[in-house]
């Protein structure tokens, strides 16, 4: 049995869409607060509607199931609702996840696979390690680096995964993130978008090439608390993913800038050195930059 709790959301139901294809028995924890869109294929798999907050309720469900497999996605992590209500934020990534944390060591799971992020890094220039130092400069960054640091408490008695998750993209997104909001914006037919700061270089992967990462770093045998950037390894600025979409579109896209986008804090360069997962896995990202965005913008109605 496995568990993915955050299943219902942008990565968790392509998690769970990859597990099913391998034939895995798996039950979906989620308080469907942020369901991700068309989610028709997965629509049998078994949904308990708890709040990970509730450490009652979690501790039910995984008393009835025991799972040998966690993965655990569930979090609040778009930064604007994170500012918003920092109170809930803490609760949810930092107490929702040692409540399910304690279940599953109570209820002796073999191995605990948790999403953490790439935002509990600093700013840098440089390709970023796991050994890198530690600098968030938001209260999401704080909230999974405190959510890391009860993983790590956890794991004399099991084996845990940390999995530093750089910027998603792909289908079902749930959140009106950069690439989601540049749509939105094209499909009402402007070629002109209002957007805030397109400087900033980050490290896109495709939420298949994650959601296979995870499945993969379930079958590492490791005696500790291990930690992997999850990323392609490679940056693109805001402004190089709008003239991508502008070629696959065949038409110019104007950019206006709109100050109240900006963010207080925001990282001018985040990349991921993923050298350690490669050699862990032998891994290499199946999905480049352009094929996920062409095939969003097709599944998104923009091109054929």
């Amino acid at each position: 049995m496995i568990v993915v709790t955050g299943g219902l959301g942008f990565i968790g139901n392509e998690l769970v869409r990859q597990l099913q294809a391998k034939g895995e028995q798996v039950v979906i924890i989620d308080n469907e607060n942020r369901v991700a869109p068309h989610l028709e294929d997965i629509i049998a798999v078994p949904v308990y509607k708890i709040d990970i907050t509730d450490n009652v309720a979690v501790d039910l469900v995984f008393a009835e199931l025991k799972p040998r497999l966690v993965y655990h996605l569930a979090a609040i992590h778009y930064i604007p609702e994170c500012n918003l209500y920092p109170e809930r934020t803490l609760r949810v990534n930092v107490e929702g996840t040692l409540s399910v944390l304690n279940a599953a060591v109570k209820y002796e799971c073999a191995h605990f696979i948790m999403a953490s992020t790439g935002a509990v890094y600093g700013d840098s220039p440089k390709q970023l390690n796991e050994l890198d130092a530690i600098a968030p400069v938001d209260i999401y960054g704080l909230s999974k680096w405190f959510a890391e640091d009860l993983c790590r408490s956890k794991s004399a008695g099991m084996q845990i995964t940390i999995c530093r998750l750089f910027n998603n993209i792909g289908l079902r997104e749930t959140n009106a993130h950069i690439l989601p909001e540049i749509i939105n914006q094209l499909k009402t037919g402007t070629r002109v978008l209002q957007l805030g700061n397109t400087s900033p270089i980050r490290d896109y992967i495709s939420t298949q090439d994650t959601a296979a990462v995870l499945i993969q770093l379930s079958s590492i045998k490791n005696s500790s608390c291990q930690v992997y950037n999850v990323a392609s390894g490679k940056g693109a600025s805001v402004n190089e993913l709008i003239d991508l979409m502008a070629n696959l579109l065949g038409e110019k896209i104007k950019i206006e800038t709109d100050a109240t986008r900006f963010r207080k804090a925001d990282k001018e360069v985040q990349l991921a050195d993923i050298s350690k997962l490669k050699e862990a896995l032998n891994w290499e990202p199946q999905h480049t930059l352009k094929s996920v965005v062409a095939e969003l913008m097709k599944f998104e109605g923009l091109i054929h």
